[in-house]
């Protein structure tokens, strides 16, 4: 659970960025793209919250659905040209090392 917290806060001050759109750009990198993954995080928010406080396998996999969808929604910005090439292997590195992490969860 800490892992996935710690990839929460890397994720949300990597997303606090507002990104300058380039000409190659998907659609959705000419804005904070944290909003754009607002819906999934609060999913996973609220399916991290059942799963701790009633963990079984029913909440366990609602969890790890939450969690991949999240990981989804965000795998689709590392197309964007806002990334330095520093900032883009830390959010490489944060979401290999959530899809590892969602491999063991239950």
């Amino acid at each position: 659970m800490k892992k996935i917290l710690a990839f929460l806060i890397i994720v949300s001050f990597i997303g606090l960025d507002a990104c300058k759109k380039d000409a190659s750009d998907p659609a959705f990198c000419g804005t904070a793209w944290a909003t754009q993954v607002t819906t999934e995080l609060n999913a996973l928010s609220t399916a991290a919250a059942a799963y701790s406080s009633t963990p079984n396998a029913t909440t366990c996999n609602a969890y790890k659905t939450a969690y991949q969808s999240y990981i989804d929604a965000l795998e689709k910005f590392l197309d964007c040209s806002l990334w330095s090439s520093i900032q883009k292997t830390e959010l490489e590195n944060a979401i290999a090392e959530a899809e590892d992490d969602l491999d063991g969860l239950c």
